[in-house]
């Protein structure tokens, strides 16, 4: 049905756990995933999962770079077809520095130019190509705490989820509406996901905190997205922009 043959998709962010699932999602269904990561370690236990994938080890805040490979993706492919912006930091919740009254200045502009300046320049450069073929489809990653505030109750007293995660996520949505209206005339749209926590081995007391939040009482399954982004990646989406999805289990509606 999401038929993805002859797509060129490039994902950011795209060795990580939601990003590698998006990779294999694709490639099954006839796409040419392109991962762009800076981990040189997860890209190589992924290649050995998905040898047929495009594979680019970068830092997505260097704009040389980038604007390096994607002219590269473009001589290859001679077109982008779809972006998916999926770069960001996952906070570590050890840290005892969370709280905002102490946040680092230093951790919040590693956060800030990792989710939103990556994404931009990213962007940037792949929507230069997009214009001149006068078609193309920008999917965003946000999160539900892109739409509410984090619950600080599920975290440890000096654990708490930092400020900067929710302005990236927030900004991501914004962003993205942004694009939705700037490049219509070029028949380019620009989508939001909102996806919920995935269950990944995360402490039985959080988990057990966190599923009191959510109405389905779970957190996701890693396979759980797979059809928004088939759905967003694919001709089925072609009257969809400035949107956002939200799937986290109902959580956001409380």
């Amino acid at each position: 049905m999401f038929n993805l043959k002859s797509k060129i998709i490039i994902i950011t962010g795209g060795a990580g756990l939601l990003g590698s699932r998006m990779v294999k999602i694709i490639h099954e269904h006839g796409g040419t995933p392109i991962v762009l990561d800076k981990d040189l370690k997860k890209i190589n236990k992924l290649k050995k999962k998905i040898d047929s994938a495009y594979f680019y080890e970068v830092d997505i805040t260097k704009k040389n770079q980038i604007k390096s490979i994607i002219e590269k993706i473009h001589k290859k492919f001679k077109k982008i077809d779809c972006l998916i912006n999926n770069a960001g930091v996952n906070p570590k919740m050890s840290s005892k520095n969370n709280n905002f009254e102490n946040f680092s200045i230093k951790q919040w502009n590693k956060e800030i130019q990792i989710g939103l300046t990556g994404s931009l320049i990213v962007t940037q450069e792949v929507v230069k190509k997009m214009i001149n073929q006068k078609n193309g489809n920008i999917i965003n990653i946000s999160s539900d705490l892109g739409i509410i505030a984090p619950n600080q109750f599920l975290y440890e007293k000096n654990n708490k989820k930092p400020v900067s995660y929710s302005v990236v996520k927030h900004g991501i949505v914004g962003f993205s509406k942004y694009l939705a209206t700037y490049l219509a005339d070029y028949n380019i749209r620009s989508n939001t996901l909102c996806p919920g926590g995935i269950s990944n081995n995360q402490p039985k007391k959080f988990v057990n905190k966190i599923k009191k939040l959510i109405p389905l009482k779970r957190m996701a399954k890693i396979n759980d997205y797979d059809g928004i982004i088939l759905y967003l990646c694919s001709d089925y989406s072609s009257y969809m922009t400035g949107s956002t999805i939200i799937c986290d289990g109902g959580r956001s509606s409380w």
